[in-house]
């Protein structure tokens, strides 16, 4: 069972080295390649960049934007039979492809595999999480003093697995540490391009890919033993931005597969509604509760484009093409 790491990034040199570092020294029985992805202005500057393995490492400098659009070239170029997944501002822990591997070997079953994402901070720096309930689950998130923000992760101690659709950034986790059987990008297509970082609508190209997958009644399973640290610390407008393009790029999923009749989909978009019009009660409500008008304006055209995105998505692109067949693929029934 041979394994694809891949690494899309874009303009933060620093931070792929680091990546790279945790990706090169870990225990890599069985990883074939590591693909970086670069959509940088300039490509890397690799001159004094030592490390062991670099003979696994395939670096590819593309022009371009587009989170999903990297991951596609990506999965074009990948050989393993198992396609793994993280981002630039992630530390893997040194298990982390070993644990990959345990996975799937162990579950045949599963076609897809998630980890635990954790905050990446010095050991004396004064942390806060936080959990926030929906009625879909639960999304994690810490601060620090600053204040600064990390949101993208996980951390069930509970291994599950699921083949029916589920909100799955609150059960599952998102982009940033997820892996799946080729056969799986073979059978039900790659990641919708219009879709993520890079691209008017900021994300949800994940979130689409995982919730498509569970509509087909493939089996994901989130693994506490693959873990991961993210590197990603917000000051609080940029976490606002952040949101507010993970507004457009959810809201833009599932009015995608809302219009394709699914239930759970509606549910949720009427959920979000929901927390609109408390914005609205609140923005017109005593001054002391309002926010600055700018918020409300890009809340508001978040929720726009979410809407107008899945729309487009629904009668005009419709689905996203299929990877080629690799001759020893094997996974999702």
């Amino acid at each position: 069972m041979s394994i694809s790491i891949v690494v899309c990034t874009r303009n933060r040199p620093e931070k792929l080295r680091r990546c790279l570092h945790s990706l090169l020294r870990a225990d890599l029985e069985g990883v074939l390649e590591i693909i970086v992805l670069d959509q940088s202005d300039q490509p890397l500057e690799r001159r004094g960049f030592d490390e062991p393995n670099l003979d696994r490492l395939r670096y590819v400098w593309r022009k371009g934007r587009g989170l999903a659009r990297a991951r596609n070239q990506a999965l074009r170029m990948a050989q393993g039979h198992i396609i793994c997944f993280t981002d630039d501002d992630c530390i893997v822990t040194p298990g982390w492809p070993r644990s990959l591997r345990q996975a799937f070997q162990s579950h045949p079953e599963v076609d897809g595999v998630f980890g635990r994402v954790l905050p990446y901070a010095g050991p004396s720096e004064d942390l806060e999480h936080h959990t926030f309930a929906t009625p879909f689950g639960v999304i994690t998130y810490v601060t620090k003093p600053g204040p600064l923000f990390c949101g993208g992760l996980i951390d069930k101690t509970e291994r599950a697995s699921y083949n029916r659709p589920i909100i799955t950034i609150e059960h599952l986790g998102s982009g940033n540490n997820m892996a799946f059987r080729r056969a799986v990008f073979e059978q039900h297509g790659l990641f919708f391009e219009q879709l993520g970082a890079g691209r008017s609508l900021k994300s949800g190209e994940d979130t689409e890919f995982h919730y498509r997958l569970l509509c087909a009644r493939c089996t994901l399973m989130y693994d506490p033993d693959v873990v991961l640290y993210h590197d990603n610390w917000l000051t609080p407008q940029q976490n606002g931005d952040l949101q507010d393009g993970y507004t457009s790029g959810m809201l833009a999923t599932f009015v995608l597969f809302g219009l394709r009749g699914d239930q759970l989909a509606r549910d949720y978009l009427r959920y979000r509604w929901g927390s609109v019009k408390q914005e609205i009660a609140v923005s017109t409500g005593a001054k002391s509760a309002r926010k600055p008008m700018s918020f409300y304006a890009a809340r508001g055209m978040a929720f726009l484009k979410g809407i107008v995105g899945g729309i487009w998505l629904a009668l005009v692109v419709r689905t996203p093409p299929h990877l080629a067949t690799h001759p020893k693929s094997d996974g999702c029934p």
